[in-house]
């Protein structure tokens, strides 16, 4: 393979075509107004600031294409491998900020349902949304280890195709342990969402609350899914690839509408149902949770989820029978979570 100085290559020579600085731009533009609109909407509802997740996804990503707009505009007149290389781990990675904020939304919901979670010490919200984020941490180390090895034998002028394919199946790697991971926390969500204990089941903020997450959960399945099947065929073929091959990975347009458009989408819920706003206030600091179980907070929010639905409900007999039977299953519940603290 032939030597160059990887400090006189073109944007074109990384990306095998021209950027278009025009969408460049609005994708920064639109990621920084997402950005800000869910900053402001978290900081006005303090209660859940867990969100800022969704805000630095989308600061990381307009870094990116910021990243992207200097190195077409430095291309011919200075070294752009640097911008390139930031540009490629700010998009890569960024989505993985924005499902540790589903992770936390899940913990949540998990922490408001004790009947849920009592007994099963691994369902514990803090211990779910503390696993997949570590999960989460481990894909995104693998994946910044993949890249680090292909981008270091590009920038040494005398590129190996054994290392460059080497990094990019890291990068894989760290891909396919990412969408494992979501697939497994799919399933929880899913479930947690049916369950009949689920303790904020039949309050309408949690049909919504749902909607947005699954909305998210969706948006990022295509772009996971995008990023996957991108390094699998890098990792097959030959670097550089044969003449003639459609490599994803040089197609402008799938980059676009595949992995910058889905997060874009994934930001609406966070906009129009914004989690802080569904989900019920955490307990004070002053509030105890004894032994990782919330005690009176948790209880009432729960509690107020079904009396929301009771109350809806109309004055026959099958309806006062529903609400009696309801009322003793609310005490019960009390009466437990309550006692748990002093146990």
């Amino acid at each position: 393979m032939a030597q160059y100085d990887v400090n006189e290559l073109l944007i074109y020579d990384f990306f095998k075509y021209w950027p278009s600085l025009a969408l460049a731009c609005i994708a920064l533009s639109l990621y920084t107004v997402a950005a800000v609109i869910v900053g402001y909407l978290t900081e006005r509802r303090k209660a859940h600031r867990f969100v800022h997740t969704v805000t630095a996804t989308g600061l990381v990503e307009a870094a990116g294409y910021a990243a992207l707009i200097y190195a077409i505009e430095r291309s011919g007149k200075s070294s752009v491998f640097s911008a390139y290389v930031v540009m490629q781990v700010f998009v890569i990675e960024a989505p993985n900020i924005l499902q540790m904020g589903l992770y936390i939304t899940i913990g949540r919901v998990l922490f408001f349902s004790p009947d849920l979670t009592r007994g099963h010490k691994l369902l514990r919200g803090w211990v779910i949304a503390t696993a997949f984020a570590c999960a989460d941490l481990i894909a995104i180390v693998i994946q910044a280890i993949g890249i680090s090895i292909w981008a270091s034998s590009q920038s040494s002028g005398d590129p190996d195709q054994d290392q460059i394919r080497l990094g990019c199946g890291v990068t894989l790697a760290g891909l396919a342990a990412q969408l494992l991971f979501f697939v497994c926390f799919t399933v929880l969500a899913i479930w947690t969402h049916r369950h009949p204990r689920n303790g904020l089941r039949g309050r309408p903020e949690t049909r919504k609350l749902f909607i947005g997450l699954y909305w998210a959960m969706g948006c990022l399945y295509v772009r996971n899914i995008f990023r996957f099947v991108e390094f699998v065929q890098s990792t097959v073929l030959t670097w550089p690839p044969p003449e003639g091959t459609y490599v994803l990975s040089e197609q402008q347009v799938l980059f676009y509408t595949l992995d910058c458009l889905p997060i874009l989408l994934a930001f609406l819920p966070y906009i129009f149902m914004h989690p802080g706003y569904l989900l019920p206030d955490m307990p004070p600091k002053g509030s105890p949770v004894a032994g990782g179980k919330p005690a009176d907070a948790a209880a009432e929010a729960s509690e107020a989820g079904r009396l929301g639905t009771t109350e809806l409900s109309g004055s026959g007999p099958e309806e006062k029978s529903s609400k009696h039977g309801l009322d003793e299953e609310q005490q019960q519940f009390r009466m437990v979570v309550l006692a748990e603290p002093t146990q």
